[in-house]
């Protein structure tokens, strides 16, 4: 029994960084292996290491670094407006970058994993704000607040349906746990924000696009987008037939026009979708 508890909390060497590391201050993978809590910082507090094994934790740990320089020299110091839900998060909270086309979720709340985590908006698969209350015990008296904020979805590499790939979705590589984005269990105001940060989800991903005006007078937003997906591809063809007219070859300011016709054929396709992932993948592109 003594060697039993011996083997237990005996100390371990990580096998990232080499260093020894206690019972309470390390990890273990899914291949029996084991990271300190400093190489497990460096990973998504979001996944679960004993999940994964060695050579997946050091390949997520190369992407969290990529990620956390996208952060640093991109998204930090953005010129275009952010907004985020809550103004001054105490738990969490969400900021919103639609001009690189993520958001970075701000989390407080302590714990393993000390990396930003940017979210691309075309791996959110759905999203709804959330209320946790404890009923009132008494009548007259108000429930109990246990939190509120908003829950996202992502999409999953194993079940990304035919209608998420036309619209220009992307499974997240590492996530597979339902994101609660609790952002306070203590202020309702802050809870709040919940319902502002739904609607920043809404027109991003078009739920009001085929509205239009009271009277009827103008073209909604997918009217006028689906219209200019038509422009584009019949320019985008027109291009292709310049183009085997000239022996395949294309000027530079007929090229820039080609792409700028296909993207907006694209964005007509996926629903605007295509707009956000472009911006996104330019993003990454800055730091390779």
């Amino acid at each position: 029994m003594m060697g039993f508890f011996s083997n237990l909390f005996a100390k371990q060497n990580c096998a990232v960084c080499g260093k020894e590391c206690g019972t309470l201050h390390r990890s273990k993978l899914r291949d029996g292996q084991f990271l300190c809590d400093d190489c497990g910082n460096k990973c998504s507090k979001y996944i679960r290491l004993s999940e994964l094994t060695l050579d997946e934790a050091k390949e997520h740990m190369e992407y969290m670094a990529r990620m956390k320089r996208v952060f640093d020299e991109v998204f930090d110091k953005t010129e275009f407006r952010v907004n985020a839900y809550p103004s001054t998060p105490t738990q969490m909270g969400l900021v919103f970058c639609d001009e690189l086309g993520m958001l970075y979720i701000d989390d407080r709340t302590g714990g393993r994993g000390k990396m930003p985590e940017l979210i691309r908006y075309d791996q959110i698969a759905s999203y709804e704000e959330y209320l946790d209350e404890t009923p009132a015990k008494e009548p007259g008296q108000e429930p109990t607040l246990n939190g509120g904020g908003l829950k996202l979805k992502l999409v999953q590499p194993r079940s990304i349906t035919e209608a998420q790939t036309q619209r220009g979705m992307h499974p997240h590589p590492y996530i597979k746990q339902e994101l609660v984005i609790c952002f306070s269990k203590r202020d309702r105001r802050e809870i709040g924000y919940a319902h502002i940060a739904r609607q920043h989800l809404d027109h991003i991903f078009g739920v009001h696009d085929n509205e239009t005006s009271l009277f009827g007078r103008r073209m909604s937003k997918a009217e006028e987008r689906e219209l200019k997906g038509q422009m584009g591809m019949i320019g985008a063809m027109g291009a292709v037939a310049s183009a085997a007219m000239k022996g395949g070859q294309l000027s530079e300011q007929e090229k820039a026009r080609f792409v700028e016709n296909i993207n907006l054929a694209n964005d007509a396709q996926t629903g605007g979708m295509a707009v956000y992932s472009r911006r996104a993948d330019e993003a990454f592109a800055k730091v390779q």
